[in-house]
């Protein structure tokens, strides 16, 4: 087994680092938490929203959100493949190399999207049926899921634009466009779903429009980024080559996207495992996974900076300085999280409150908070070092484990707490703890067990 001393740096020829390398996790990750952010109190406010406008409505928006949360992973296979291969290129000092793998990922992502959209427009009524989603709401929920399908095209090609801005450092660009969008959408939102003046309250039909309109304004204001910032030119090329670049991003992110696409499944089994202890559980569930998505968003922020820096690292050669970078940012996340994890918990009066809820709902809930301060040690560890494995290009095994221990190990012990031993939601909870754990150790195994560097790209 190699010590730390060995890892690569004897091995691989050492590049000076760039001004662009030498940036800082806190440079790369504290605009993507701000962005973080703004996404959750975008979630925040369309919930509110259409809350005040019927429940229907906002049971119909919950369950499409669900379905969504499924497709935009799939929407975003490309970009997730051109962030390693956009760093890994800047890291040897390739800009035009890296500009090349840009546009081909921002114009492929963005018929990927077209294609998804398209399936997602004709499956769309398979899909609510097989959910059997109530008869009350199966109207609004398949008008909203339908101009969702349209909105998936521009949604895939501003996920490329961000990815490429990502891999390039422009995460200020990315902060900045993303207030004006924000403003725009709960805007839009709360003007369509609950009327203002001569404008009639639309409910889901509003917040079908409002989504769709983000959509686009999104699709233009960073596609204009990376076309400025950028100066991303779509110039023709041999199609072979580019063929063989686009399979090489598949290959790069299938694996973490079928991940969580794989999570996105889980958490549609386990809502049904959920509803059968009744509303309360299920409101209890839906406010407190609100907040845990603002946790994961702040996990993520850390992990796509930590992924870029380890990126440039691996890149110029300095395969020690990633290995510690990766380390670094793991225990980053779990300081940030958990802080904030049980700050939740502490104000979890004033948070539930937002939703007016009170009784069985408060009590379950504020206990379901106290639960998620255990599981984020685990799943920040998890997650920032399954980024870091895919920076050096080490993305099956990993992969691969995650699932099984989701579905072998998770989902079991989800029923066998929740519907078996009759916990309900809170057993839902106890096996995320054990398997975020699980999770955890098998990826700082790997990664102190520099299993990587049998599998890591070049």
């Amino acid at each position: 087994m190699q010590t730390v001393e060995t890892l690569g740096d004897a091995d691989a020829p050492r590049r000076p680092p760039s001004a662009r390398t030498t940036k800082s996790l806190f440079r790369l990750s504290l605009p993507m938490f701000v962005h973080s952010l703004l996404t959750f109190l975008v979630m925040l406010s369309e919930m509110l929203i259409v809350s005040a406008y019927s429940a229907d409505a906002a049971a119909a928006v919950a369950i499409v959100r669900q379905v969504l949360q499924v497709v935009f992973e799939i929407s975003s296979m490309v970009g997730i493949g051109a962030v390693i291969l956009i760093s890994h290129s800047l890291g040897r000092g390739d800009e035009e190399g890296a500009r090349q793998i840009a546009t081909l990922a921002v114009f492929t992502n963005t018929l990927l999207g077209l294609l998804v959209g398209g399936l997602l427009f004709l499956g769309g009524p398979v899909i609510l049926r097989i959910l059997d989603v109530p008869a009350s709401i199966v109207d609004d929920a398949s008008l909203y899921l339908s101009v969702a399908a349209a909105a998936m095209v521009f949604n895939a090609l501003a996920t490329a634009a961000i990815a490429c801005l990502r891999a390039f450092g422009s995460s200020r660009v990315i902060v900045i466009t993303g207030l004006l969008l924000s403003a725009i959408y709960i805007g839009a939102t709360y003007v369509l779903v609950l009327g203002v003046g001569p404008i009639p309250p639309l409910g889901v039909t509003g917040a079908a429009y409002a989504t769709l309109g983000s959509r686009i304004a999104m699709a233009l204001m960073f596609g204009l980024a990376v076309y400025w910032t950028l100066g991303l030119r779509f110039v023709a090329g041999p199609i072979r080559a580019r063929l063989s670049l686009v399979r090489r991003m598949l290959v790069l992110a299938f694996p973490s996207v079928s991940d969580y696409i794989g999570y996105g499944f889980y958490q549609l089994v386990l809502l049904g495992f959920v509803a059968g202890f009744g509303v309360s559980s299920v409101l209890s569930r839906t406010y407190v996974m609100l907040a845990m998505t603002f946790l994961i968003l702040v996990v993520m922020a850390v992990s796509q900076g930590n992924e870029v820096l380890v990126g440039y690292r691996w890149g110029e050669g300095r395969r020690q300085d990633a290995y510690r970078q990766a380390l670094r940012s793991s225990f980053a996340a779990t300081l940030v999280t958990t802080t904030i994890a049980l700050l939740f918990w502490l104000l979890s009066d004033q948070y539930l409150g937002l939703f007016g809820q009170g009784g069985e709902v408060l009590a379950l809930s504020t206990y379901l908070l106290l639960l998620t301060i255990l599981i984020q040690p685990g799943f920040a560890f998890n997650t920032v070092l399954l980024h870091s494995l895919r920076a050096v290009g080490d993305v099956r095994v990993p992969v691969l484990v995650s699932i099984g221990l989701t579905w072998g190990l998770g989902l079991p012990l989800a029923w066998l707490f929740c519907v078996e031993a009759g916990y309900g939601v809170e057993g839902v909870w106890y096996a995320l703890i054990i398997e975020e754990t699980l999770k955890a150790g098998f990826m700082l195994s790997r990664w102190h067990g520099r299993g990587w560097m049998r599998n890591a790209i070049a």
